[in-house]
């Protein structure tokens, strides 16, 4: 992709300009302002602590107790990157409700640079012109829920990392798809979800014998292997660290997770917002019906695959997190709705501000402890 695309730059002036837009108006916003030395904290609600505690303490040396929250549930590769930019941020200031979300936010503006420059070469490899990308962009940023790409969250990174696990295998990058999935297992842990649903999906595509007589497909494959084998050195290492191997698993009874059926979760909590959510899960999974009903097997497996599983794990709280990173659904859905793009971002935009307020206002914020180094 040329960097002196236009239509890049344009798209990398909206990612950063839509930045900017949250910071201001989450600081106008009820439960935002609390100062200069907080003014970042509108990206820093819910779960980012636990990202900063983390990046701060690493993990606990003894195994989750059941019934407690613990920062095992969550994977070490974003932690990590804004643990590389604390040191730089320590020779400016010392102010320990600075440092965490200065660090965070430096980590942020690279990885959006990321996000949008390899979206261009993905969809670029794909044949999408440089203006559909730009387009794309835009109506991807604000569809419902998506500012969280622009929060103190691992979507961004989860989704660069995925990206590049596809445009490795239009290549037949063998290496590069390897590296891929192994580090977007240690992202987030549907990473080895998304790792299965690529496999999947090869096979279906190649044939599910004949890819075995298919050298280069054969390696393709066995690639994505690289995916269970981080998960394994990830699981050697929190046995030698607090004695619990599958402690992400140990923990997650805390968070409200068990496995249960698909169905279960919708409609189960009395909070307003959990039916909200509710009935934004539906509204998707009857959309990708329509948008994949004619999809090849492949990719029809893979999407499923991954519409699903976090239903069975027993919470929806989160769900419109796990689905922003499906980007083939976006992708049917924005060639649907493309030529009316523009009302379609200004409703998008609507329902992002209101959904952000609630993100803001109504939130919990970090606690303190966890915003500081």
């Amino acid at each position: 992709m040329n960097a002196g695309n236009p239509y890049l730059r344009r798209a990398l002036i909206f990612a950063f300009g839509l930045k900017v837009f949250y910071l201001l108006l989450g600081n106008l916003l009820p439960h935002g302002w609390n100062g200069w030395e907080h003014i970042l904290d509108v990206f820093a609600r819910n779960d980012s602590g636990w990202y900063h505690q983390i990046a701060r303490d690493g993990y606990p040396i003894s195994p989750p107790a059941p019934g407690i929250q613990t920062s095992f549930a969550f994977f070490p590769l974003y932690p990590a990157i804004i643990a590389l930019f604390r040191q730089p941020v320590l020779l400016f200031t010392q102010n320990n409700d600075l440092v965490y979300v200065v660090a965070s936010f430096m980590a942020h503006l690279p990885l959006t640079w990321l996000w949008v420059v390899v979206l261009f070469k993905w969809l670029g490899g794909m044949g999408y012109d440089p203006r559909k990308v730009f387009i794309y962009s835009i109506f991807f940023q604000v569809f419902p829920y998506h500012f969280f790409y622009h929060m103190f969250y691992s979507e961004v990174l989860f989704s660069i990392l995925f990206m590049w696990a596809l445009m490795a295998v239009q290549k037949k990058a063998h290496l590069s798809l390897a590296i891929a999935v192994a580090l977007l297992t240690l992202c987030r842990p549907t990473g080895i979800v998304f790792s299965a649903g690529l496999g999947l999906w090869l096979l279906a595509d190649n044939g599910w014998f004949r890819i075995l007589r298919q050298r280069d497909n054969l390696i393709q494959l066995l690639a994505l292997f690289a995916a269970p084998a981080a998960l394994v050195l990830w699981m050697v290492y929190l046995y030698f660290h607090c004695g619990d191997p599958v402690a992400f698993s140990s923990t997650q009874a805390a968070w409200g997770h068990s496995y249960t059926w698909p169905w279960e979760p919708l409609f189960a909590g009395r909070q307003w917002y959990l039916q909200l959510i509710s009935v934004y899960v539906l509204l998707l999974i009857l959309s990708a019906i329509l948008l994949f009903r004619k999809a090849r097997l492949g990719e029809q497996l893979f999407v499923w695959l991954n519409v699903l599983f976090p239903l069975i794990t027993g919470s929806i709280a989160s769900y419109y997190r796990y689905f922003s990173v499906i980007p083939h659904y976006f992708l049917r859905l924005f060639d649907v709705l493309e030529k009316r793009w523009k009302l379609v971002v200004i409703f998008g935009m609507l329902i992002n501000i209101l959904l952000f307020y609630v993100w803001v206002s109504l939130s919990s914020r970090a606690p303190e402890e966890w915003l500081t180094f």
